[in-house]
């Protein structure tokens, strides 16, 4: 049997060239069969090889002797026992061990001069001799299947080991150790399967049975399966071995020996078809390789490509596949080994394209634009550009390679555009001319003015907007920060007050179907304070008799009336009017801005009554005690309420006022009622009921 691997781990050839050898006359087909059978009964998938020896072929009449050198390694011999003088020795040659020659008795070296399918194998030492026999010559101590079992001597022995190159099986598990063999082993010579993981041997499965008789023609080779350890599992450093015994006793000319080929350690995995490919877009025309998946080695590769030129490979990893015509193409791979077949199917798996030059179009965001715009063009090309070299006469930039560029255009005219769209494949070019046409587009301009630009508080403003260039406007938008309201849509807007003394920015933006412009008029308006003005409260006094006004909080003030007023510019003029009169001052802040308050001084006569409408009770003298006043009283009741209808107040005594308090605490300013019942000399009577305010 010869079976070709390569690449160290991949079987190229198994089970497809079989060298059946005639050996006395047999052939041994059966080795195929019973290969096939014992394999596929280890694990029904396909068998990925990790390490195999078939030991090659040699010259006819070759033998060799020493150590035993393979293409993974140099195997190594191994002395584990004491050795007779005619031990026995592990070769490899094309001697066929096992083989008959005749029978039992008779002795040969080399005896089939066509066999060159080398083996290991148990041969004897050189000059060896048998009994009844003249010595043996064999060609460097190789004979073959002949074994010296020392003759009468008793105390022959052998205790030997061939052991392997070293295994890297990383990556693999599941594993298992495969071999071919012819065994001889009637009485007292053994061989057994030995297995190192790096930390010693150790025999592994049950023995190797004997697979032929003495004396017969129907010697055949068998073939022994076994699984490894699981320690061989991802190991590196993994092993295998033969270890031959004999002890002897005295065993006559017969002839006991082993004879081993094709040792394979391999991964019982699962044969699964995939490939990749160095491109899956290509041009027509261009070539692409293609690569079965690694992890996965089969006996055979059928590769078929649908378009491809050729259209079928049996290669591992087929090259210059040449894909001619555009189009979606399908690829096809089917593996085999000793134990099936997988099929992979990658549907529309190339792409092949024209390669031509891209085909160049364009659109811009706008046609119609006006002058100092600036528009943004889109590239529409189709068949793949990757380069693009825009020009544009006229525009800012004039160049552009971006595929969508942004263009300004400063000046009215019509414009031609160009676009030169490329690929690896050439350039072409398109113009749309006249494309762009920029107007004249006039800008809005304003500006704006406002009669009073100075006034004080809570004084309404208007202001007029005016137009400069670019009419008529689209909108107007105004801004018065600080002022209610704060913004106007208006051309001319009016009512707008600012509530608060200082300096005020007034701001106008404009639109037109061009654009729009802004303007900003920084401390615009300015605001004087209002002043803060007071004057005491509503008074009454008898006729003939005098009362001090008291105003302030400005600068300068002016009553009216005069009349019955010691002073018209006074603060706090002595006011002796003959009726009862509203007296109004006006109180200024010197800077233009003024308020009016007014105070009622009523004049009492005889049996005349009243009760101030406010009071002030602040400890400064004046207006601090509220009375119910009048002349020729009788007697009278005068009750204060306040707003949730609580009595706060109540005398009977017409000197006694109302101080503001409530059981001692002063109360909040407010509005309170009063109700009082008086009774006159003429012994008439009245009530009346009203309100008061409380100043604090």
């Amino acid at each position: 049997m010869l079976l070709d691997f390569q690449n160290n781990c991949k079987l190229t050839r198994f089970l497809n060239r079989m060298d059946f050898q005639l050996l006395s006359g047999k052939i041994y087909r059966l080795l195929l069969i019973t290969l096939i059978s014992l394999i596929s009964s280890v694990n029904s998938h396909a068998q990925v090889p990790v390490f195999f020896e078939d030991f090659g072929t040699n010259s006819t009449g070759v033998c060799d002797a020493g150590s035993i050198a393979s293409s993974y390694g140099t195997w190594t011999i191994t002395d584990i026992g004491i050795q007779g003088n005619f031990a026995n020795q592990w070769y490899v040659s094309s001697t066929e061990p096992g083989r008959p020659i005749g029978s039992c008795n008779r002795v040969g070296c080399m005896s089939s001069p066509s066999e060159t399918n080398r083996t290991l194998h148990i041969g004897n030492a050189a000059g060896s001799e048998l009994s009844n026999q003249a010595p043996v010559n064999c060609p460097l101590g190789d004979c073959g299947a002949i074994y010296d079992p020392g003759g009468v001597d008793s105390t022959e022995s052998t205790r030997r080991r061939v052991e392997s190159p070293v295994i890297n099986c990383t990556g693999a598990a599941d594993l298992y150790v495969s071999f071919s063999y012819i065994l001889d082993n009637l009485i007292a010579a053994s061989a057994t399967l030995q297995y190192n993981s790096g930390s010693g041997w150790v025999p592994i499965g049950t023995g190797i049975p004997p697979s032929s008789v003495c004396n017969s023609d129907s010697l055949t080779w068998g073939v022994y399966t076994v699984a490894l350890p699981p320690s061989a599992a991802n190991n590196p450093t993994v092993q295998i071995g033969f270890e031959w015994s004999n002890d002897g006793y005295g065993v006559g000319e017969a002839l006991y020996s082993i004879a081993i080929d094709s040792i394979a350690v391999y991964s019982a995995t699962q044969l699964i078809a995939d490939f990749t490919a160095s491109d899956t877009v290509v041009c027509a025309g261009d070539t692409v390789n293609f690569y079965a998946d690694t992890t996965t080695i089969a006996a055979s590769y059928s590769w078929t490509f649908l378009g491809g030129t050729p259209g079928a490979s049996s290669l591992q990893n087929p090259t210059n596949i040449v894909f001619a015509n555009p189009g979606t193409y399908s690829v096809i791979l089917v593996v085999s080994g000793p134990s099936g077949a997988d099929t992979m199917t990658k549907a529309n798996y190339i792409l092949v394209n024209a390669c031509t030059p891209p085909n160049p179009d364009f659109v811009a965001s706008d046609s119609l634009i006006c002058e100092r715009e600036c528009i943004t063009f889109t590239d529409l090309s189709t068949g793949g550009a990757t380069t693009w070299a825009w020009s544009f006469p006229g525009g800012v930039p004039a160049t552009s390679t971006l595929p969508n560029p942004s263009v300004c255009y400063s000046a009215p005219g019509s414009y031609d555009v160009t676009l030169t769209a490329g690929n690896q494949y050439g350039t072409a070019s398109f113009t749309k001319t006249a494309y762009i046409r920029a107007d004249t587009c006039p800008l809005p301009e304003a500006d704006f003015i406002a009669p009073v630009q100075m006034a004080c508080s809570n004084t309404p403003f208007s202001f007029q907007g005016q137009i400069i260039a670019g009419g008529p406007f689209t909108s107007w938008s105004w801004s018065f920060p600080g002022a209610v309201p704060d913004t106007s849509s208006l051309q001319n807007p009016s009512g707008i007050l600012y509530l608060a003394d200082g300096l005020y920015d007034v701001q106008l933006i404009v639109t037109n179907q061009y654009g729009s412009d802004t303007i900003i008029k920084y401390s615009f308006i300015r605001i004087e304070s209002v002043p803060t003005a007071f004057v005491g409260p509503d008074t009454a006094m008898y006729w003939g008799s005098s009362y001090q006004l008291n105003a302030g909080g400005g600068v300068s003030y002016s009553w009216s009336p005069a009349l019955g007023l010691d002073s018209a510019t006074s603060p706090n003029p002595i006011a002796s009017p003959l009726e009862t009169t509203v007296y109004v001052v006006t109180i200024s802040d010197g800077f233009g801005c003024f308020t009016t308050r007014q105070v009622v001084v009523t004049i009492l006569h005889d049996n005349d009554f009243f009760v101030p409408t406010a009071f002030s009770p602040n400890g400064d003298g004046r207006n601090d005690y509220l009375f119910l006043r009048g002349n020729n009283l009788y007697g009278i009741r005068f009750t204060i309420y306040d707003r949730w209808g609580e009595k706060v107040f109540e005398t009977t005594n017409q000197s006694v006022g109302w101080d503001g308090t409530y059981k001692g605490k002063d109360l909040n300013p407010g509005v309170f009622t009063y109700v009082f019942t008086i009774n006159f000399d003429d012994e008439s009577s009245v009530s009346k009921t009203g309100s008061v305010t409380l100043i604090r």
